[in-house]
């Protein structure tokens, strides 16, 4: 088998061609928490905001608030990115 063979084959078992992976570091416990509370909290927000219950400045300061309380690691990424 060539280099190249193996290699096609490492990479099919091992997709990540950007080196994310390697590079990203582990969803630990703590930052899981953190995450999962935002996402809780935020779903709230957005139900709430969909009942008409709150405007949706209210609901964009509830977001803003939400970031800095839990600092979401994935939902700071997605606030940053629009």
């Amino acid at each position: 088998m060539t280099e190249t063979e193996k290699q096609q084959i490492h990479e099919m078992h091992n997709p990540d061609p950007h080196g994310i992976i390697a590079e990203s570091p582990p969803l630990n416990t703590t930052l899981f928490a953190s995450e999962l509370g935002y996402q809780v909290c935020l779903a709230i927000a957005d139900r709430l905001l969909g009942l008409g219950l709150v405007t949706d400045g209210e609901a964009h300061k509830a977001k803003e608030f939400l970031l800095e309380q839990y600092s979401p690691p994935i939902g700071t990424l997605l606030a940053e990115a629009g």
